[in-house]
């Protein structure tokens, strides 16, 4: 099939504003992740909810485990690179009742999931322990709720 004269210029502009239209669907974020940024830029008070044992793992996609919390989210940063990232650190008593310090990072992808890495530095220690990098789905693992 040939195409010239009027046609051409009109076939060409479909095809570009076809391609332009799925370019632009790629870049937009997920309507979960939009919701979130909004509550979270709004002033509103965002609480997540994690349930790991619905969460995979990192590295293997191995079920994660047994453990249930939540939290209230205090400060956050966003970046088209890391999407809404935010933190909590809390100090405690590890099951030998020595002090440690633990560290969790969220880092919610513009994709919508939400990725969660544990890390524990045990008083006096010079190094951070990664106790396990998790990703959630939304709402089955995480919940995000104002």
């Amino acid at each position: 099939m040939q195409f010239s004269g009027r046609r051409l210029p009109i076939l060409l502009s479909l095809f570009a504003a076809a391609s332009m239209s799925t370019i632009a669907k790629a870049d937009e974020p997920s309507p979960k992740y939009a919701e979130v940024l909004s509550a979270l830029q709004g002033g509103k008070d965002v609480k997540l909810i994690l349930d790991l044992s619905r969460c995979t793992t990192v590295d293997g996609g191995k079920p994660g485990p047994a453990v249930q919390g939540g939290l209230t989210i205090n400060a956050f940063r966003v970046s088209d690179q890391h999407g809404i990232s935010f933190a909590n650190a809390h100090q405690t008593v590890d099951i030998s009742g020595h002090p440690v310090t633990e560290y969790i990072r969220h880092s919610l992808s513009r994709e919508g999931k939400l990725t969660v890495r544990a890390s524990k530095l045990a008083a006096g220690a010079a190094d951070v322990v990664n106790q396990g990098d998790f990703v959630c789905e939304l709402p089955d693992g995480a919940k995000f709720v104002w």
